[in-house]
């Protein structure tokens, strides 16, 4: 193989969790007096995906006005505590264990990448039983620049002892394809469920779910 490991992104990448998290964000926005119906506010969707939550609140203060005392850090706390309530409704990508099993009987590392705080991811691994299957795991809080900044993935590089040239990144969102990119490695797309192929043609190649890929077709992406 060409490659020494593969970096998935989490949220909406290993989990189908993007329309809870935006259930979570319309709760909060509501909850500060800004309703699925208010002029402006997209009742399906009102994150951008792959930035983290505390920079989408930084958009959302501006674009809704929220009041100048309703901080970022509050906000981002009660939609993380939102999003907990939640994690039942939480799905695993189809084809994430298969890909798993072929990727470690190639003797290929397995990373963990997301914007997410640590608290956070680990009752999400642990809820769901994905703990033991990632090598490392590098949350926000160990980079200064989040996605779309490359540092997220340097530093799962970093912890896995592995050149960033043989790494390989599984993406759903614009930003991380983009930090990936930015990083020196290849890059897969993971159709969201927001998201289409116009918005992911950075990557390398894209796909609906894990099954259609596999480590043969993952190193076929080096030449």
């Amino acid at each position: 193989m060409k490659f020494s490991a593969v970096i998935f992104d989490l949220d909406g990448t290993v989990l189908l969790n993007e329309d809870v998290y935006a259930s979570a964000f319309l709760a909060i926005l509501a909850k500060h007096g800004v309703r699925a119906d208010t002029p402006g506010v997209d009742s399906r969707i009102v994150h951008t995906p792959g930035v983290g939550v505390e920079r989408n609140w930084e958009i959302f203060k501006k674009r809704y006005n929220l009041p100048s005392e309703v901080g970022v850090d509050q906000l981002v706390h009660e939609t993380q505590d939102e999003y907990h309530k939640r994690l039942p409704e939480v799905g695993i990508r189809p084809g994430f264990f298969n890909l798993h099993g072929a990727l470690a009987e190639e003797g290929i590392q397995i990373a963990l990448a997301t914007s997410n705080d640590w608290w956070l991811v680990e009752d999400e691994l642990t809820d769901l039983g994905l703990l033991p299957y990632f090598n490392v795991t590098v949350t926000r809080e160990e980079v200064v620049n989040p996605k779309p900044e490359p540092d997220i993935f340097w530093k799962a590089a970093e912890k896995l002892g592995v050149p960033e040239e043989a790494c390989v990144v599984i993406e759903d969102s614009i930003a991380g394809i983009k930090a990936a990119g930015e990083a020196g490695m290849k890059v897969i797309a993971v159709l969201g469920t927001n998201t289409d192929k116009k918005g992911l043609r950075e990557a390398d190649l894209v796909v609906e779910d894990f099954l259609e890929i596999n480590p043969q077709i993952i190193d076929g992406l080096f030449g």
